[in-house]
């Protein structure tokens, strides 16, 4: 093989990972909750109890919680996801609840949801209800939470990510349960994480040999 077409083959290969890796980094959706919820919506698509206020921990900080509790969903995202079968996925999100929360019940909660609600299940909680993992901590600091799934073919084009201050109680009380940072993006298939690591890497072998 000339050197000729050993460039024109390494340099295809490096541009196909570039290309690749790159449009496999875009988020499908990102809230920071630095603004307003015009973002988001309420059961049915009417009013619901999310509400912007100032980090407990850091003022310079806006984050979402909640004036009231709720089940089966409280705030939805109005954009439904249009998942590809098969896809895999990840939802990552921060989450700060107050230690005063009811042990083993209320809290917050985080969901995808087919409809407002419609077809819907948890997939973090402070405790199992509906299924969900309990694994949100309330003890008073900010952890980041990252749920990874695959779209099922069954999924349909209309999957909302939803949260709630669980009404578990009378004795619940709302406004101690935070979010920040929300983000669902595309896990990069192995294949193109292969692809990638091999464009890196002969992109540094032709560089070092450009420079000898």
């Amino acid at each position: 093989m000339s050197m000729t077409v050993k460039r024109t083959f390494l340099s295809t290969i490096v541009l196909m990972a570039v290309l690749s890796a790159g449009a496999s980094a875009n988020p499908v959706f990102v809230d920071d909750f630095e603004g307003d919820l015009s973002l988001w919506t309420g059961k049915d698509g009417g009013a619901h109890h999310g509400i912007i206020v100032a980090d407990p921990l850091n003022a310079g900080n806006d984050v979402l919680s909640f004036t009231a509790m709720n089940s089966a969903g409280d705030i939805f995202t109005v954009a439904g996801f249009d998942l590809v079968a098969g896809q895999a996925y990840t939802v990552s999100f921060d989450y700060l609840g107050l230690p005063n929360q009811i042990p083993g019940g209320s809290g917050g909660f985080a969901g995808l949801s087919q409809g407002y609600p419609g077809s819907h299940f948890w997939y973090y909680g402070t405790n199992t209800t509906s299924g969900a993992a309990p694994i949100l901590v309330d003890d008073g600091q900010w952890h980041t939470y990252t749920y990874e799934f695959t779209a099922p073919t069954k999924v349909g084009s209309s999957i909302h990510l939803m949260f709630e201050d669980f009404r578990y109680s009378s004795a619940s009380v709302a406004g101690d349960a935070f979010f920040d940072n929300v983000q669902i993006t595309t896990v990069p298939a192995p294949g193109a994480v292969l692809l990638g690591s091999i464009g890196l890497g002969l992109t540094g072998y032709l560089r070092r040999r450009k420079a000898l």
